[in-house]
């Protein structure tokens, strides 16, 4: 049996929706799988899940059945390998958007029972170590601190908070630092912040764009490691659907490219996870 040692965990959160989590989380998981890695990417917002939106999925089993100890992880995962023409295996998970599922969630089970469901999902990925050999799992979390977007962050190895440049974002996401990152930071975790959908004229506007990230670094208190302008061709877009693979030389794709090797870097050094 393989083990998880070498597995990196990266979950994408937020404060708040509207960030631009689920478009990141989905281009930047397809650039690992485009470059040879295995991966794997899991609808953990389980309060709003969008992937199978994003993805255009109707599945028949998804991760609140994995989670229910209805289904093994193998059964809900979809492989897009193919379909995208990607150099490594590329798995996505869907959760259920229907809404009797997501109540069940927490309103009609005890805490003995979110605690396996949390022992089945780290089983699961045991599982996709063994069967398909995914070197990067990718987890898009449900915003803010609710139950679930807690034990999701506590099980990876990396967390990228997704940050937009205005004071209810910044004041929620220093927030959450304060209260929730620092204790897992303690269990091995490590947090990073990336800008998105910042206004070209905050980025134009700056005399010195390091200068303004150092400062609103200071005021969160967390490094940022990437700044993604807001280009109205993919926010209005009717169904923006993984820019950095069909479209690699648009100046987002670019930025993504730059992102997705940082996250790379960070994820191959040395890990205080024991």
């Amino acid at each position: 049996m393989l083990s998880m040692t070498n597995l990196r965990t990266v979950a994408f959160h937020s404060y708040k929706g509207g960030t631009g989590k689920t478009t990141l989380i989905s281009n930047i998981a397809a650039l690992f799988a485009k470059n040879g890695f295995n991966v794997a990417l899991l609808d953990f917002d389980l309060y709003a899940p969008s992937l199978g939106a994003y993805y255009r999925k109707k599945p028949n089993l998804f991760i609140n059945d994995l989670l229910s100890g209805q289904a093994k992880i193998s059964e809900i995962m979809h492989d897009l390998t193919n379909e995208l023409d990607l150099q490594g295996r590329f798995l996505v998970g869907f959760s259920s958007p229907q809404k009797e599922d997501i109540n069940e969630l927490e309103v009609k089970h005890d805490s003995k029972w979110q605690i396996e469901a949390v022992r089945r999902f780290i089983a699961g990925k045991q599982e996709l170590v063994d069967k398909y050999k995914i070197d990067y799992l990718f987890l898009d979390t449900s915003p803010g601190m609710r139950y679930w977007s807690i034990n999701t962050l506590a099980t990876a190895d990396c967390i990228f908070l997704l940050l937009k440049d205005s004071d209810m974002d910044i004041e929620g996401t220093r927030k959450m630092i304060n209260d929730i990152y620092d204790s897992l930071c303690r269990y091995g975790a490590e947090y990073y912040i990336i800008l998105n959908k910042v206004p070209g004229s905050t980025v134009a506007g700056c005399t010195n764009e390091e200068t303004w990230i150092a400062e609103l670094e200071r005021i969160v208190g967390a490094q940022i490691i990437g700044c993604i302008p807001c280009y109205c061709d993919i926010q209005f877009s009717r169904h923006e659907f993984l820019f950095s693979i069909r479209q690699p030389d648009h100046p987002f794709s670019i930025r993504l490219v730059k992102v997705a090797e940082t996250i790379k870097a960070i994820c191959q050094a040395p890990q205080r996870r024991t």
